[in-house]
């Protein structure tokens, strides 16, 4: 359950009262974002970085025409987590606070960020939101809220690579699997099937997607990942997370989609995967291994190469790739 709501609309920061339930809020929130629409006869946004109001970035002339959605900041809490105040970001398409769309129920798009890194990354240094308002707007995906999660851990510096630590301390796959989709469907009004849930990632989130993706299909019917990886990392940075000796083998073969994809194909079968990678990236041959394992089962996807490396000038640029293609089917 949420215990703060913020919401920065028309630049001006709006606080949340500490009594009442998450749901409770967030419905008077969207009570006051409607009366907003309609004294400025636009929708509102709101984006919130770290804490700060993030500064405006260039947008090109369909990007500035398109009605903009709405970014709240919800703290709920996570058992799985052991946080009472964990951090989520919920983008609401421009339409969902008015009026005639009271009865309309929306699919949903978890968006994992990479490491280091935090809930903040994708509407900040990502402009997620901004991506999201013009593929609405030129009807080229679907309305849909969009889901963005803290998902640092218990690793160096937060890592948590989106897996449940060999200790059971900190379990990120079940945040992420199962608690975090069931939030989502209470608090919002949301299209409850899997076929209307997609999940993707760059890095530590496109591997931490695909492999939450493939592990829990009856939860998420598309899957993608930009600049991923498909082999669980072992170093350091994950010691505190997979543990030592035969533990931390076990729980790397069980969470390198590289290793069980063969075992887990079956369940594939009508999932959408959707991957990319820069052609100067470090891990453009987990890409490629992961697109001809994927080839050689029969299981089918989409896998393209683009100019770049492994940062957020490429991440913005393709993400309206990912998004287009797990939203496909969601209309």
């Amino acid at each position: 359950m949420g215990d703060a709501v913020s919401v920065e609309s028309g630049g001006a920061a709006i606080a949340g009262r500490p009594a009442g339930g998450a749901s409770t809020r967030v419905c008077q929130y969207v009570r006051m974002l409607r009366i907003a629409s309609r004294m400025v006869r636009v929708s509102v946004v709101a984006t919130m970085v770290a804490g700060t109001i993030a500064p405006a970035a260039p947008r090109d002339a369909r990007a500035a025409a398109a009605p903009r959605g709405t970014i709240l900041r919800l703290r709920i809490d996570s058992a799985a987590l052991h946080d009472r105040h964990h951090s989520v970001r919920v983008y609401l398409p421009a339409w969902y606070s008015t009026p005639e769309a009271t009865a309309r129920r929306y699919p949903v798009v978890f968006m994992l960020h990479g490491w280091p890194g935090g809930d903040g990354n994708w509407p900040g240094s990502g402009r997620a939101d901004i991506t999201l308002d013009s593929l609405i707007a030129t009807k080229r995906i679907p309305e849909v809220i969009a889901v963005m999660p803290d998902g640092n851990g218990i690793g160096l510096i937060g890592r948590s690579e989106y897996i449940n630590s060999w200790d059971g301390a900190s379990r990120m796959e079940d945040f992420i699997a199962l608690e975090l989709p069931g939030w989502v469907d209470s608090t919002f009004r949301t299209r409850r099937r899997p076929a209307m849930r997609g999940i993707l990632g760059l890095s530590d989130g496109g591997y931490g997607a695909y492999n939450i993706a493939f592990r829990h299909p009856g939860t998420f019917g598309a899957a993608a990942s930009h600049s991923g990886y498909f082999t669980l990392k072992n170093d350091l940075s994950v010691k505190n997370v997979i543990g030592q000796g035969e533990t931390a083998a076990r729980i790397i073969a069980d969470n390198s989609p590289l290793e069980y994809i063969d075992k887990v194909a079956p369940r594939l079968a009508g999932m959408t995967i959707y991957f990319d990678c820069g052609t100067s990236d470090e891990d453009l041959a987990s890409n490629r291994a992961l697109d001809r394992k994927l080839t050689a089962l029969g299981i089918a996807h989409t896998y393209r190469e683009f100019p770049g490396s492994h940062g957020w000038g490429y991440w913005k640029n393709h993400l309206h790739e990912s998004l287009e293609a797990i939203t496909a089917r969601m209309w």
